[in-house]
């Protein structure tokens, strides 16, 4: 079994050219990331993680649900929310969001809605696409508040500890790479 990575990323790829997507570079993300980057991991982390565990999927609908699964649109700390009524609400809020401007498929709208399971308890992941966002998401969210933390180890331990952020830190150089790419493209 092989999943079809042109095609993942041919749908990934249009996704991130979309204005309205794109508009989520707008919106901060945890430490310093971006919305938009925030979700071109999920989707990336989605689709490495199928592979890792052998699940055919759909390539389209896992990318769309993974780039949409944050289309809150709007700026956490503005709205005055806590991290744990953000953490509940904002699923609902981002398949509304996107319901109003794509064309979404069952299994999108439930990788949308269901990508903070256990969290949100009453709306788990029902398909192997959105159990691969749900944690996807997680993984990368903990890379990503983890960022300061790493800064924080270097300066302590110096010189030696730059070979182990380095490891640990490619997920965000990728990331990093991603959203300055966009931006040169975005520019031309």
């Amino acid at each position: 079994m092989t999943n079809d990575k042109k095609l993942f990323y041919e749908e990934l790829n249009k996704l991130i050219l979309d204005p309205k997507i794109h508009r989520l570079s707008d919106f901060p993300q945890h430490n310093g990331s971006n919305t938009l980057a925030h979700c071109v991991q999920v989707a990336k982390r989605s689709f490495e993680l199928a592979e890792l565990f052998g699940w055919d999927i759909d390539e389209k609908e896992l990318a769309r649900g993974a780039m949409l699964h944050d289309y809150y649109q709007y700026n956490i700390k503005e709205k005055g929310f806590s991290a744990y009524h953000h953490g509940t609400s904002h699923p609902l809020t981002a398949m509304r969001k996107a319901q109003e401007d794509f064309d979404l498929s069952d299994k999108e709208l439930n990788i949308i809605r269901g990508h903070m399971w256990p969290l949100t308890f009453a709306h788990p992941p029902k398909s192997k696409e959105a159990l691969l966002v749900c944690l996807a998401d997680k993984d990368v969210a903990a890379k990503e508040f983890a960022r300061p933390e790493l800064r924080r180890a270097r300066k302590i331990a110096g010189k030696g500890a730059d070979k182990a952020v380095k490891l640990t830190g490619s997920g965000i150089k990728k990331a990093r790479r991603v959203y300055h790419n966009l931006k040169e493209h975005n520019s031309k």
